[in-house]
């Protein structure tokens, strides 16, 4: 039972990594976008286009700033919809429920004690099943 227990939060914690990779990822894009499109739309504002003069030079810095808006929209949507801040914070409770079990499991000196991680440890499979498999 106890590698079940290790592989189990060996899983977990693989998932959370990638998770925050996914999560710090998004964000960063996003925000990254985001200031770009503000400071070229205000730095045109003040000073006009940044590439050349006339209609196409408006033209390029206005689909420019559409582009970073867009793109910042498209990863703040995708961070949403792909729920990753709620599944990062549901897989982090895993981790810890799964390293809690592992240290109950392994300094459990009575078999009563041992049951009891193992019961834990079933109900940890059921409502965490996502980030187990």
């Amino acid at each position: 039972m106890s590698e079940d227990i290790k592989s189990s939060l060996k899983t977990a914690e693989l998932k959370l990594k990638k998770l925050r990779e996914t999560n710090t990822r998004f964000i960063v894009i996003s925000l990254i976008a985001s200031v770009l499109a503000t400071l070229l739309a205000g730095s045109t504002a003040f000073l006009g286009p940044l590439a050349g003069q006339g209609p196409p030079a408006w033209k390029w810095t206005c689909g420019i700033v559409a582009l970073f808006t867009a793109t910042a929209t498209v990863f703040t949507g995708l961070h949403k919809q792909l729920t990753v801040s709620e599944r990062l914070a549901k897989v982090t409770e895993c981790v810890g429920k799964l390293r809690s079990i592992d240290f109950s499991y392994s300094n459990a000196v009575s078999e009563e004690e041992k049951k009891s991680s193992v019961t834990e440890y079933k109900k940890t499979l059921e409502v965490y099943g996502e980030f187990l498999v």
